[in-house]
C-alpha cells in the first residue's frame, strides 16, 4: 500500500474511532459522565498513581534483559521508556515504532546497537508472555462472575487460543533467529534489499545474542516476565480506584477482568491511532458484562482517554527535550 493509501486509511479509521467513542458517549449522557468526574475533586490527581507506577515497574522489567547491564541512570532509562511508550500509544506502528525509537535514544548514549536491538526483542516476548498469563487468570474470573452469556466462553476460547499461538509463534521465530527468518521470508519472495544483506553479520550476532538469552539467562527473563505481570495488575488499581473515588465501588476480580480484556481490544484496534473507539467500545461491552453500571464505564473510558493522553503528551516532550541534550 503506497503511503498516501495509509495515511488515508489511518484518518479514515481514526475519524470512525471518534464517531465510535461519540456514539458511545451520547448513549449515557454527556452531562451525567461529566458530572461524575466533579466528584473527584482534588483527589483527581490520584488517579495518575497506578499508571505512573506501571511505567517504574515496566523499565525495571526492561532493564533486566540487557546484557550486560547498561551503564545509564535509571531516571534516563526510564525516561526513554516513557518517549518508546508514547510514541507506540500514538503512532499505529503495531508497536514496533516506539521500540525503534528506545533503541536509537540508547544508541545515542553509547548503548550497543545490538545490546539494544536484544532486550527489545526479549523484553517485548517477556511483556507478551505476561499478558497471556494475565489474561488467562482474568478469563477464569471472569466465567465466574459473569452472567452466562452464549457468546462469552466461545469468545474466551478463541482470545485464549489466539494468544497462545502467537507466543508459541513468537518464540519459534526468534529459536530460528528473527532475521535470519526475515532474510528467508524476504529471499522466497525474491526479494533481497541491499541494506539487509549488508547487515548480515551484525544481524546474525544479534540472533546469536537472543538465543543465548534464553539458553543462558532464563533466570532474568522470568525477572522480567514477572515485573511486566506486576505491571499489568497494577494496571487494574486504575479502574479500581476511579470506581471507589466515583462512589461506585466495584471488586478486584471486576478490575482485573475490565484491564485484562481491555488490553485484548487494544490490541485488536492497534490499527487505529490511540486504539480510539476500540478501546472505548471495549470497557464499555467488557465492563457491562463484568456487571459495572454503564455510566461508571464511560466516565472511566473518558479519564482513561484523558490520562492516556497526559502521558503521551508528556512523552513527547521528553523526546523533544532529549533531542536538544541528547546525553541527558
Amino acid at each position: 500500500m503506497k503511503p498516501a493509501a495509509k495515511t488515508a486509511l489511518r484518518i479514515l479509521l481514526l475519524g470512525l474511532g471518534i464517531g465510535l467513542f461519540a456514539v458511545y458517549l451520547g448513549r449515557s449522557g454527556v452531562r451525567e459522565v461529566f458530572g461524575a468526574f466533579a466528584k473527584l475533586g482534588a483527589a483527581a490527581p490520584l488517579v495518575l498513581i497506578p499508571y505512573f507506577a506501571v511505567y517504574i515497574v515496566d523499565a525495571i522489567g526492561w532493564r533486566l534483559t540487557f546484557l550486560p547491564p547498561v551503564a545509564l541512570r535509571f531516571v534516563t532509562f526510564w525516561r526513554i521508556r516513557w518517549i518508546g511508550e508514547a510514541v507506540n500509544n500514538l503512532i499505529p506502528s503495531a508497536y514496533i515504532g516506539g521500540e525503534a525509537l528506545k533503541v536509537y535514544l540508547l544508541r545515542q548514549r553509547g548503548v550497543d546497537a545490538s545490546a539494544a536491538t536484544t532486550a527489545a526483542i526479549v523484553s517485548k516476548s517477556a511483556q507478551t508472555l505476561a499478558q497471556l498469563l494475565f489474561i488467562c487468570a482474568a478469563a477464569g474470573l471472569f466465567l465466574r462472575i459473569a452472567p452466562e452469556v452464549p457468546w462469552l466462553r466461545r469468545s474466551l476460547a478463541v482470545v485464549l487460543g489466539g494468544g497462545l499461538a502467537a507466543v508459541g509463534v513468537l518464540f519459534w521465530i526468534q529459536s530460528r533467529g528473527v532475521f535470519g527468518s526475515v532474510r528467508q521470508l524476504t529471499a522466497a519472495v525474491g526479494w533481497n534489499p541491499a541494506w539487509l544483506e549488508s547487515r548480515r553479520e551484525k544481524l546474525e550476532a544479534t540472533d546469536h545474542q537472543i538465543t543465548g538469552f534464553y539458553r543462558h539467562h532464563r533466570g532474568r527473563f522470568l525477572a522480567s516476565t514477572s515485573m511486566y505481570l506486576t505491571g499489568w495488575m497494577l494496571d487494574a488499581t486504575e479502574i479500581y480506584l476511579v470506581a471507589h473515588l466515583l462512589g461506585q465501588p466495584i471488586t478486584p476480580t471486576q478490575a482485573l477482568v475490565v484491564e485484562a480484556f481491555v488490553g485484548v481490544a487494544k490490541v485488536m484496534g492497534m490499527w487505529v491511532p490511540g486504539a480510539m473507539g476500540v478501546q472505548e467500545g471495549g470497557i464499555l461491552l467488557i465492563g457491562r458484562t463484568a456487571g459495572l453500571p454503564e455510566p461508571l464505564c464511560l466516565a472511566y473510558a473518558v479519564l482513561r482517554r484523558a490520562r492516556e493522553i497526559l502521558f503521551v503528551g508528556v512523552g513527547w516532550i521528553l523526546f523533544y527535550l532529549s533531542r536538544i541534550s541528547p546525553k541527558g
